[in-house]
């Protein structure tokens, strides 16, 4: 099988692809990652054993369409799958192309109608014409949530294409071994006071803004401590609002870090403020550590790892008053909010490996 796509060295998209090929080689199937653009393997150290790589070191999607086709004519595969827009124009594009016989299968890892609000009107037209246009042509389009495929359907209007949701593999022994190791940080080796952890860039996309508000309004009631975990461009944004609203020494934003299992794990509180959400892996990642989750009911995947409410905490989106009252009520009374660990099974590599070989038609053992 190939993984076709632009990708990153540990984005969150080559985590679960990451988590995902150990098993695919453990059940004797090939791997092999193409790259065009910027020629990256993800994870290197993880998966180098497994993959082998080839980049096509193209850039515009005709000169990529043709050279993938080239490969696939000299290495066969028996499915490609793409991960990227762009990627998946090229890949349905191989349907008009003599001898293409691999199973070609596209993911969707964001709501399209959500995540390009920031792009102009233009931008988003082409974006839905090209997704009404190319996607049908693939053998199958996955989407890793419910929301993901309810905007493929109902915003962008896609008809015509076979649409199998399966949720992102998030949840590993590796992921349960690391959030064992030690985490030297003062709230958590000494927990006076309940510790909140969130994750994720530093970005609009998260809505921290809200976050920080509700905490705010939390501190009337409750104190409690907030570490937010990882980087990006509004970490300046969110240190001024920090200051401004009297938070300064109840919040910590320690930057990207490379255990965030190992700190999720020690929170009394795990919360999720975005305005939208492809998946949402971090959220599930808390709930298979046990750690209760208050998360925004947003486009996208965290009502379907919340079970709809029923394993953790769903409010409104940009509502500081709501968060706050949910994270109080999780706070006081932890009893009544402990995680089921069923809830978490759907997350597993296992489970997600499984079902992506079955929508790539390709038997569970390879030969």
């Amino acid at each position: 099988m190939v993984l076709f796509g632009d990708f990153v060295t540990s984005g969150g998209l080559e985590r679960v692809l990451a988590n995902m090929i150990p098993v695919w080689s453990a059940a004797g199937h090939c791997i092999e990652v193409v790259t065009f653009r910027n020629g990256t393997l993800f994870y290197p150290n993880e998966v180098g054993s497994h993959v082998s790589h080839h980049h096509l070191g193209t850039r515009g999607r005709l000169a990529t369409l043709f050279a993938l086709w080239r490969h696939l004519g000299k290495r066969p595969a028996d499915a490609v799958l793409s991960c990227t827009h762009a990627a998946n124009v090229v890949l349905c594009a191989l349907k008009w192309l003599p001898d293409t016989h691999a199973h070609r299968v596209i993911s969707v890892t964001n709501p399209y109608g959500q995540s390009r609000k920031n792009r102009s009107a233009s931008q988003r037209r082409r974006k839905f014409r090209e997704v009404r246009r190319f996607y049908p042509h693939a053998d199958a389009v996955i989407a890793i949530s419910e929301g993901v495929r309810n905007d493929l359907t109902n915003t962008i209007g896609l008809r015509g294409a076979v649409i199998k949701t399966i949720p992102n593999a998030v949840v590993t022994e590796r992921t349960l071994e690391l959030a064992r190791e030690p985490v030297s940080h003062p709230w958590l080796d000494h927990h006076e006071r309940p510790v909140i952890i969130s994750a994720g860039r530093l970005a609009q996309q998260k809505d921290y803004p809200t976050l920080l508000r509700a905490l705010a309004r939390l501190h009337q009631r409750l104190e409690a401590r907030l570490i937010i975990l990882g980087e990006g461009p509004e970490r300046e944004a969110l240190e001024r609002l920090i200051n401004e609203i009297g938070l300064k020494g109840a919040v910590d934003l320690p930057g990207f870090v490379d255990n965030p299992y190992a700190w999720m794990a020690r929170a009394d509180l795990f919360v999720l403020s975005s305005a939208w959400e492809g998946f949402g892996n971090v959220l599930a990642e808390a709930l298979s550590l046990g750690v209760p989750a208050v998360s925004t009911d947003c486009p996208g995947g965290p009502r379907d790892i919340l079970g709809g409410g029923r394993h953790g905490v769903l409010v409104p989106v940009g509502d500081d008053h709501a968060l706050a009252s949910a994270m109080e009520e999780v706070l006081l009374h932890p009893a009544d909010h402990r995680v089921d660990s069923s809830a978490c099974r759907r997350f597993t590599a296992e489970h997600a490996a499984a079902e992506y070989l079955r929508a790539f038609g390709i038997p569970a053992h390879g030969g």
